[in-house]
């Protein structure tokens, strides 16, 4: 187990190596943004694609490892040790991860740049020019410009910002900008032992497979050694799954509900637990009223967020769908019939449809209490998303490990490494509209088709039961 779990981290310090190689032929064109403090690969064109090509070549190459330790734990019978057998393994990727000399996401230039506001006591919610004589702060707006965009993140990780950016003033930008990243990767780790703790309910395999499969997934590794908040959403939804089992339902949903003081996706696992418990109402109305009260406390809190969304998002945002399913039913519309149909409208309304579609067989299954149903409805969530980038996949991923054994299982798992192609158009070329529809292609195709006879099998059982009901 613990040789498995190495070999997701020996592609990573692999990396470290090959792009500092090739960090020795950069273009001259890229000189400015390897001064940057902590370089982001945009735009490098060929340089970019190479970059790229390293890295998902090490992603790849840890799959191999990720893949070994799931069937590992599927052959076993689970239990902490395992857990704790997987740890030095993910630790080793984590700093092979962090010790990489180029990212593929400012984003976590924009988080020390909300830290930096709030301990300056502007809002990051004002989308507003501002001048402020903090070094990190003209650092994120040379990644992103001035205003840096509108800050979408609940009121607490806003504060983990400022906290973590005070504390590692000292240390210049780059330690600040690493300091927020090893907080994201421990967040991650923490996953571990809060996955288990939540999956244990099933069984101890089941458990088991959760804390390995979220911490050695190879993409949820890169994301976090990116910095995304996407792990702190994880591990206070998997502690409210813990909470629920300790202290019972209603504590539990108000912890997964108030998961929107980081970031607002974490609420739609409280309503999928509520459609788990709709055949018992005692439970479900605990449930609720524990979803009403993390609402209610977010509401109050990030009062601040909200009025942001209201008036500046909402009038002046535009709705672009991206290397989704929308984009990719627009574009074939478009290439159809040309001018001749709302080609933006049509995309949307058939992906929505054909998505949601997807989400309420999952939703059914909920209710009938089949624990596969939560992968199904987070591909359909999966696809609805308008412009999906790989870091959301952290928000999916533990629903794989409640259908083990079928193929949305499959389905999740293949969605959350696909979706690391999605970084080549931003690393290398922004505007190749056919390589666009490729890489779309990849991200939406891909666990589509391993899906589809998981549809088909569950028709199947449909009508069995349906004609036996007759």
């Amino acid at each position: 187990m613990g040789i498995s779990s190495v070999c997701v981290a020996v592609p990573f310090a692999a990396a470290v190596f090959f792009m500092h190689a090739q960090l020795h032929l950069a273009p001259q064109s890229i000189a400015t943004d390897l001064g940057q403090p902590l370089p982001v690969a945009t735009s490098w064109h060929a340089f970019g694609q190479a970059i790229w090509t390293t890295a998902a070549l090490a992603i790849a190459a840890s799959c191999i490892g990720y893949f070994a330790a799931l069937k590992v734990i599927t052959g076993s019978a689970g239990g902490p040790r395992i857990v704790a057998a997987i740890i030095p393994g993910v630790v080793l990727a984590l700093a092979a991860a962090l010790a990489l000399p180029v990212i593929f996401s400012s984003d976590v230039y924009a988080y020390g740049g909300y830290g930096v506001m709030d301990a300056h006591g502007l809002s990051p919610y004002v989308h507003a020019r501002i001048a402020v004589d903090d070094s990190l702060f003209r650092a994120a707006v040379w990644q992103w410009s001035n205003p840096l965009p509108l800050c979408v993140y609940g009121p607490l990780f806003v504060w983990i910002a400022k906290v973590t950016v005070l504390w590692s003033a000292g240390g210049g930008v780059a330690m600040q900008l690493l300091a927020l990243r090893i907080l994201s990767s421990c967040a991650l780790l923490a996953c571990a032992p809060l996955a288990y703790l939540a999956f244990m309910p099933i069984s101890r395999q089941a458990a088991s497979l959760a804390a390995a499969g979220i911490v050695l997934n190879p993409v949820a590794i890169w994301s976090a050694a990116e910095g995304h908040n996407d792990t702190f959403l994880l591990c206070i939804v998997l502690l409210g799954f813990t909470v629920l089992r300790f202290f019972g339902s209603t504590a539990g949903a108000f912890v997964i509900a108030s998961s929107a003081l980081i970031k607002a996706p974490g609420t739609a696992a409280a309503f999928v637990l509520a459609a788990y418990a709709w055949n018992g109402r005692a439970k479900f109305y605990k449930i609720l009223a524990g979803i009403a009260g993390g609402i209610a406390l977010t509401a109050i809190v990030a009062r601040p967020f909200a009025e942001g969304i209201r008036t500046v998002l909402v009038p002046h945002g535009h709705y672009t769908p991206q290397f989704s399913a929308q984009y990719f039913i627009a574009q074939i519309v478009q290439a159809l019939f040309s001018r001749h149909a709302p080609a933006l409208e049509l995309g949307i309304a058939i992906a929505i449809v054909a998505s949601g579609a997807l989400a309420l067989h999952g939703v059914r299954l909920a209710l009938r209490g089949e624990l596969q149903g939560a992968a199904f409805i987070a591909l359909g969530a999966w696809l609805i998303v308008p412009n999906p980038y790989p870091w959301y996949a952290i928000w999916i991923l533990p629903t794989a490990f409640l259908a083990v054994g079928s193929r949305a299982f499959i389905a999740v798992i293949a969605a959350s490494i696909a979706i690391f192609v999605r970084y080549l158009p931003d690393v290398a070329y922004a505007n190749n509209v056919d390589l666009n529809l490729v890489i779309t292609l990849c991200e939406v195709a891909i666990p589509l088709y391993l899906l589809l006879p998981a549809q088909r099998a569950l028709d199947a059982e449909a009508v069995a039961e349906s004609d036996s009901a007759h």
